[in-house]
């Protein structure tokens, strides 16, 4: 969270000097056009939302640890794997370069509340490795009736030949390729 206020911090601060320059801008052209003036801080403001909403998607964290590029891609939403064991997956787009996905299963669960959360992504010598915290309903918590398969997706920018999943109690994933 704190990641994403000081990106939008920095992009506030840039679209205020952007601001201050096409105000300033104006002065010089002796514009002197109230409308001119709004017309540019009208755009400015747009731009700034565009900033804002755009650049802060909870669900793409792209990270960097020890040379290691990685992001947090969310849910896996496709049908082609079998998502209902406990395990992970290792996908690629088969082109050159194309990053690699890690999606990681929870299992078949009977109903709703389940999820999957990355805590922590550590380089460790020559081994990558990642702490899921598998998030189960409260007891109590009122839960959709329905058979779910909780994911999570993590890219890594190539092939990661050393990687280790586990839970937070040191339960390993094991790869279901």
């Amino acid at each position: 969270m704190g990641e994403a206020i000081n990106l939008i911090n920095l992009k506030v601060e840039k679209v205020i000097s952007l601001i201050e320059e096409n105000m300033n801008q104006c002065d010089i052209i002796n514009l002197g056009d109230d409308y001119m003036k709004k017309k540019h801080i009208l755009i400015l403001v747009v731009v700034l939302c565009l900033f804002v909403f755009t650049g802060c998607n909870k669900n793409d964290k792209t990270k960097l640890i020890e040379g290691v590029d990685y992001k947090i891609k969310g849910e896996f939403t496709g049908k082609y794997l079998d998502i209902s064991k406990r395990g992970y997956y290792i996908d690629t787009l088969n082109e050159p370069g194309s990053p690699y996905y890690y999606i990681i299963c929870m299992g078949q669960k009977n109903t709703g509340g389940y999820s999957l959360k990355i805590k922590e992504v550590n380089a460790i010598a020559e081994e990558i490795e990642i702490i899921v915290e598998e998030v189960a309903p409260g007891e109590g918590n009122t839960v959709t009736m329905v058979i779910t398969n909780p994911t999570i997706i993590v890219e890594f920018a190539k092939y990661q030949e050393k990687i280790i999943i586990k839970n937070m109690k040191g339960e390993v994933f094991e790869e279901l390729n």
